[in-house]
């Protein structure tokens, strides 16, 4: 449904972490959370099987973002390695500010097992990280998505997303 009337959401100075932030519906949701303000961690995910360097790719899609005027600070993590999945967390926070959300987009099913359970691992040391009332939120894609051009699915998840912490934002007096 198109907005009509009504102005995009703001979320103007929030931190927002995005794992996997560089393919599909994680890139998605990361430009628009830049072009709504958000200073947006985007955090390439390294992992076996990896057909390119998700730092590599973090780096060129925050330099797209910042050359438009948008805030976006490149990260990786390697999902294999929870415990530095939550040291993100502070590590952002030095940098940019507490982070008041954490997304993780998690492979589809087809990814295998073995790498969708590494990201959950991933998305469970983030959650418990997470200063109090950051909010967590998780993404597991549908059956055949992958890294191209979102579904339509992935159009509304994103704006979801992005209407939800705007709402969170607009009720959060101290910001």
């Amino acid at each position: 449904m198109a907005r009509t009337g009504s102005s995009p959401p703001r979320l103007d100075g929030l931190v927002v972490l995005v794992v996997d932030a560089t393919t599909g519906a994680g890139r998605e949701l990361t430009t628009r959370l830049c072009a709504a303000g958000a200073i947006v961690a985007v955090v390439g995910a390294g992992h076996p099987g990896r057909g390119d360097d998700a730092a590599t790719n973090a780096a060129f899609l925050c330099k797209a973002l910042t050359d438009r005027g948008l805030v976006a600070l490149p990260y990786r993590i390697d999902v294999g390695d929870p415990a530095e999945a939550a040291r993100l967390p502070g590590q952002i926070a030095a940098d940019a500010g507490p982070v008041a959300a954490a997304v993780v987009v998690l492979p589809p099913p087809g990814a295998g097992e073995g790498l969708r359970r590494a990201f959950r691992a991933v998305s469970a040391a983030l959650a418990a990280a997470l200063p109090a009332g950051a909010r967590h939120i998780e993404r597991d894609p549908a059956a055949g998505d992958g890294p191209g051009p979102g579904t339509a699915e992935d159009h509304v998840w994103v704006r979801c997303v992005v209407d939800g912490l705007a709402a969170d934002a607009a009720r959060t007096p101290s910001r």
